[in-house]
């Protein structure tokens, strides 16, 4: 299935603000990361080649670019397209390069260097990074002492890319919403988008066509965020 990028979901959302890209990209981004971890990771340990663009789990290699770093002696994020004194090719820099690019009006991605938070961290920022990308892409966390580098994966297998049915669909919604904080219009709109479903949007509802079965999801805005509070169909 050919990626479809968040910023181009049919929905309102502002494109200058962090937590809206990401609620866009997170339904997709937690559904491919965990086809991830089981199909291709399991319990292979990981070996990066910046220099030569590589990544591997066991004895499989996949390309990988580096989006930039956590420090946590600093607590500071640092784009790769911003640590000049790396000494990294240019190519190992490429992903940050374009992530930049496809979201200039967002100022996180405008920013060499800046501070940690519960919403400004190497997770969110890799899942709106691959959210607003054309490319089939996962993330992976290189932890090292002091740090960890975060890397865009291509070549993935396919089939980690598949369109979830409905059931898969509503497991991974739900699983979401219970534990990780965004915005549930924006988090249903752009996983239905990037899955390739039809859905429409009214005031305060989304409604979806599975093919094989169709879900209605109700939202209240609860202290300047959409919440779901209601669920139906099958």
């Amino acid at each position: 299935m050919d990626n479809r990028s968040v910023l181009d979901c049919p929905v309102y959302f502002d494109k200058a603000n962090m937590l809206d890209l990401l609620s866009l990209s997170a339904g997709q981004a937690f559904l491919r990361q965990n086809r991830m971890g089981e199909s291709v990771i399991g319990e292979n340990g990981w070996e990066l080649n910046p220099s030569e663009g590589l990544i591997r789990f066991g004895n499989r290699e996949f390309k990988a670019g580096i989006l930039g770093s956590e420090s946590h002696i600093q607590n500071t994020w640092l784009w790769s397209w911003a640590h000049t004194e790396s000494g990294l090719p240019e190519r190992a820099a490429a992903a940050s390069y374009r992530a930049k690019k496809s979201l200039p009006e967002l100022p996180e991605f405008q920013t060499g260097k800046f501070m940690l938070d519960e919403l400004h961290n190497g997770h969110n920022l890799s899942m709106t990074a691959c959210g607003a990308s054309a490319e089939n892409l996962c993330y992976y966390r290189c932890p090292y002492d002091g740090g960890a580098a975060f890397v865009v994966i291509h070549g993935l297998p396919e089939e980690i890319f598949a369109p979830a049915d409905l059931q898969t669909f509503l497991r991974q919604y739900l699983e979401i919403i219970r534990g990780f904080y965004c915005d549930h219009r924006l988090l249903a709109a752009g996983f239905l988008f990037q899955n390739g479903t039809k859905f429409t949007e009214a005031t305060g509802e989304i409604h979806a066509d599975f093919g094989g079965g169709e879900l209605h999801l109700q939202f209240e805005e609860i202290e300047g965020m959409c919440r779901v509070v209601n669920i139906s169909g099958g």
